[in-house]
Formats: C-alpha cells, sequence, structure tokens
C-alpha cells in the first residue's frame, strides 16, 4: 500500500504542484530510498497513478496527518484506482461483515475472482501465479489498513477512523466509508452533521 512513500510523495508535490519536480525528487534525489533506479521509477509511477484519484482535501490531509490516517487515505487512493479491491471489499467483506460472519474464506475470494473474470477479458487470461499474487497484495493491502486482522487469521475487522477522515471522505463519496464498513446508519448520522455545519 505504500503509506510512507504516498506521503513523501503528496507533501512533495503539495509543496509545488509539479509532478516534473516530484519525479526529480523520487529519481535523482532518492527521497523515498529504493536501491535502483527501475524501482524509483516503477514506485512513483504507481503512487501517482494513486494519487490523482484523490481529492484536494484528501491530499492535503496527508500533510499533518497521523500514521493510521496515513494509511487509511493510502488505502483510499487504491480503492478509486483498483476497481477489482473496491468491488471485493463492498460485494464480498461488507457482505460478510452484515451478516456477522467475519472469516474470509479462499472459496469466498475464488468465486469472487471467478464471477469477475467471466465479465473481465483481461481477468480471464490472467495467468494462475499472477491470481495468487494479486490476492496476496490485495490481503496485504486490507491488513494494513486493518479491515483484516492478519495476513494468516483473516478474520474482518472494523478500522478506527478519525473524524477528520470521516468528513473528508464523506465530502467525496459515501462510498468509501461503506468500503471501510462505516454502517448506513452512520453515514447518514456523519451526513447530518456535515450538513448542520455547512454556511447557509
Amino acid at each position: 500500500m505504500l503509506p510512507l512513500e504516498t506521503k513523501i510523495v503528496v507533501d512533495l508535490y503539495l509543496e509545488t504542484s509539479n509532478w516534473d519536480d516530484v519525479k526529480l525528487k523520487v529519481i535523482e534525489d532518492d527521497v523515498l530510498q529504493k536501491p535502483t533506479l527501475k524501482t524509483r521509477k516503477t514506485v512513483l509511477g504507481e503512487i501517482k497513478k494513486r494519487v490523482l484519484h484523490l481529492t484536494p482535501l484528501e491530499m492535503q490531509h496527508f500533510h499533518d496527518a497521523s500514521m493510521d490516517d496515513i494509511r487509511v487515505l493510502s488505502f483510499v487512493s487504491c480503492l478509486k484506482t483498483y476497481r477489482l479491491i473496491y468491488e471485493f471489499v463492498i460485494e464480498v467483506m461488507r457482505e460478510k461483515y452484515l451478516l456477522f460472519d467475519y472469516e474470509i474464506q479462499n472459496s469466498d475470494y475464488s468465486s469472487f475472482y471467478e464471477s469477475k473474470s467471466i465479465a473481465s477479458e483481461k481477468l480471464a487470461t490472467v495467468s494462475e501465479s499472477t491470481q495468487k499474487k494479486l490476492k496476496q497484495v490485495m490481503i496485504s493491502m486490507l491488513v494494513d489498513v486493518g479491515l483484516i486482522e492478519s495476513k494468516k487469521n483473516l478474520y474482518i475487522t472494523k478500522p478506527l477512523l478519525s473524524d477528520a477522515v470521516i468528513h473528508i471522505l464523506l465530502a467525496d463519496s459515501p462510498k468509501l466509508l461503506s468500503a471501510l464498513l462505516v454502517s448506513h446508519d452512520d453515514i447518514a448520522y456523519y451526513t447530518r452533521g456535515n450538513d448542520e455545519n455547512r454556511e447557509p
């Protein structure tokens, strides 16, 4: 999920609003502390692709945010970039969570991936080894953000969200809060609070 690297890139961009300057810092000055030029370019390209999906409010919050908030916003950037992750959280994890079924089975992911591959020619042609890697990366992200207990114990957990993150995500899209297992009732409550605090 690269939360620390994402924060560095976002902070650099907020300083200059110029991606060429960010690239110079990452590639030549090695601010991300990556061993090879290829790795620096790959990591920057991946983070930039995600960050471009964030709103100005989400990006600004990186500057003084706690590590927990940084992890959440980094995960949100992944949700907005990779449809497969967002759909797995909403269609599988959230549905299980609402039914008080907190353990993710291998069959849950297999069924989900199979259903998506039927509708996607790209997913249908992915090799078995790549499918396995996709699953590992997704699980790792879910653990990092606090949606899964650990890589060994795939129990669904609800991450702790700060008030600041809740209101920032609410201003973007309530769907993002749904993907972080916030209940519809709580989303409605936060929405009412936002409406009351707006200037007439």
